[in-house]
């Protein structure tokens, strides 16, 4: 775990989706495109209310895009 704080478009991703996982995405992906799981950077769990609690959960098989 790392103590990261989410991002403002983190926290406003969070406010729709109460209840579940808000994750952040490295990469362009459409909205019904499937993400590699390393593409996942990571996630933060939201509460019921929409907002983000806890600490933000690394995917430990994320891998940053290479540039060419």
């Amino acid at each position: 775990m790392r103590n990261e704080a989410p991002s403002p478009a983190i926290i406003a991703e969070a406010k729709s989706h109460p209840g579940e996982w808000v994750y952040e995405i490295v990469g362009s992906f459409g909205p019904h495109d499937p993400v590699p799981p390393e593409a996942i950077r990571g996630a933060w769990k939201v509460d019921d209310q929409g907002q983000v609690v806890g600490q933000f959960q690394a995917n430990p098989k994320f891998r940053p895009p290479t540039t060419t």
